[in-house]
């Protein structure tokens, strides 16, 4: 999201800036780098010491607007709110028994008492120019957990490119990638993209898999998790030899060929790029009831969507109909044009409009994104 806003903004004529402790610089758009130290160890001190260094070094140049990402940035700027922190500890509230041991990390983690005193900084002490939320549930957490006026809160929803995320790129790639992951002809693949195990609901998929019993189904595990992790919850449910845990990836559309159905029962999201980035590809998606998917996946379209994250039988039950090959083709050929209006150049042009109207300023002010 920060790279395609600094390219977007570089290319419509503005002086891009972007601070940042690490990046991917890619050819063509003229951004300038600035890079933020911050300290490695703990690793809980890791926001508190970028959101401190990088706003000293902000007081050095002189920016028309300072548009933010995260917490973790400084204050004064236009903050694009992804999520609340805040609002995600209340959802592990309702699904997390007070006596799990999930919950007793959690609690023992001071990194979420970091997090949610940098938000309360941002948002309480409306120390902000304005804010850019993902969907309108983020704009009422906003209201409910931290009392930010509406009008304080733009809605722009993410984005994805079309030039990486498409059909026929999909196509293209179908037979490579398939044979790269020992996939059989009449193998189902779902997709599962998180970094999170059981936020994103990899043990529904799990119980679901097992229901179905069906030696065709395979998922493919995508993303910064532990693979002994997942190798051992797999093999807890008889499914050793139908899991396969892929690791990071900056390859995500070549999964998307790869894949059948993405699978992401997932039990919070703010508004998941990753499901917008499988219905571009052509790749039908199925979810859980949770904001910016509602508004993404149409059930009967181009997708499904479960009530209940935690039950693996209503995802069994979701699932089974779309084994049928001719089922998720209809699915598929409807994905890509259900999802044009995220397309990034349709999204950062809302985008950037809300930046100039902050600043009152021409299409040619210095920009730090």
């Amino acid at each position: 999201m920060v790279y395609e806003t600094a390219a977007y903004l570089a290319s419509s004529g503005h002086d891009v800036c972007v601070y940042a402790n690490e990046w991917e610089v890619s050819d063509g758009a003229p951004i300038r780098y600035e890079h933020v130290p911050m300290r490695a160890r703990p690793a809980f001190r890791r926001p508190r010491s970028f959101f401190r260094e990088c706003g000293k070094r902000l007081i050095a140049d002189n920016f028309d607007v300072v548009n933010t990402h995260g917490c973790v940035c400084p204050v004064g700027g236009v903050f694009r709110v992804h999520s609340l922190h805040r609002a995600w500890l209340q959802r592990c509230a309702e699904f997390r028994s007070p006596f799990s041991v999930s919950r007793a990390r959690q609690r023992l983690n001071p990194l979420h008492g970091v997090l949610l005193r940098l938000e309360h900084e941002h948002f309480r002490n409306r120390k902000y120019r304005k804010l850019i939320a993902t969907t309108p549930e983020v704009k009422e957490d906003l209201g409910r957990y931290y009392g930010v006026p509406a009008g304080d809160v733009a809605i722009v929803p993410n984005g994805f490119s079309p030039i990486e995320f498409n059909p026929q790129r999909r196509g293209e790639r179908r037979t490579e990638m398939r044979h790269r992951l020992n996939l059989g002809h009449d193998d189902v693949a779902l997709l599962l993209v998180a970094n999170e195990l059981e936020r994103k609901g990899y043990g529904t998929i799990l119980s679901a898999m097992r229901q179905l019993d069906d030696p065709r189904v395979r998922l493919l595990v995508v993303g910064r998790v532990n693979a002994t992790r997942v190798q051992r919850q797999a093999a807890a449910q008889g499914l050793a030899d139908r899991v396969v845990p892929c690791g990071l990836t900056s390859d995500v559309a070549g999964f998307h060929a790869a894949a059948d159905l993405l699978v992401l029962p997932t039990q919070y999201e703010a508004f998941c790029l990753a499901i917008l980035e499988a219905l571009g590809s052509g790749l039908p998606v199925v979810t859980s009831d949770v904001p910016g998917a509602r508004d993404a996946v149409v059930a009967g379209v181009n997708g499904a969507i479960v009530r209940d994250p935690r039950d693996g039988e209503e995802l069994a039950c979701v699932l089974r109909p779309l084994l049928d090959g001719d089922r998720r083709a209809s699915l598929s050929a409807a994905a890509p044009g259900s999802v044009r209006q995220y397309h990034w150049p349709n999204v950062l042009t809302q985008y950037e409009q809300v930046l100039l109207e902050t600043v009152h300023s021409t299409v040619h002010s210095p920009i730090y994104a």
